[in-house]
């Protein structure tokens, strides 16, 4: 689905990707940094790394259902194609949140 993203604090990289006959191929990517946007089109496949140790603030504008679509994630060492799995994303999220601090404007 597609995506709207906004950032009000600190920075993400994002890296494009697009299927290929061998899996995953990149194909670009975006720098956000705070009161920057981005909008993502519902074919576009990215990762997000905050390069700078603490939290980035960001709202997400979804064109859909966000938890009921089945959607994908690719595991980050062999990117092999998954169905993506939300408590794994609560996990990653909580463990973040007990590591890091906000930066807000």
């Amino acid at each position: 689905m597609w995506a709207v993203i906004g950032l009000y604090g600190g920075r993400e990289d994002n890296t494009f990707y697009r299927r290929g006959e061998r899996g995953l191929a990149a194909a670009g990517g975006q720098r956000l940094e705070c009161s920057e946007t981005a909008r993502l089109d519902e074919a576009v496949i990215h990762s997000v790394v905050n390069p700078l140790g603490r939290f980035t603030g960001a709202i997400h504008v979804y064109g859909g259902d966000f938890f009921g679509m089945p959607r994908s994630e690719w595991a980050p060492d062999t990117l092999e194609e998954r169905p993506f799995d939300v408590e794994r994303a609560r996990r990653a999220y909580a463990v973040a949140n007990e590591r890091g601090t906000m930066d807000t404007p």
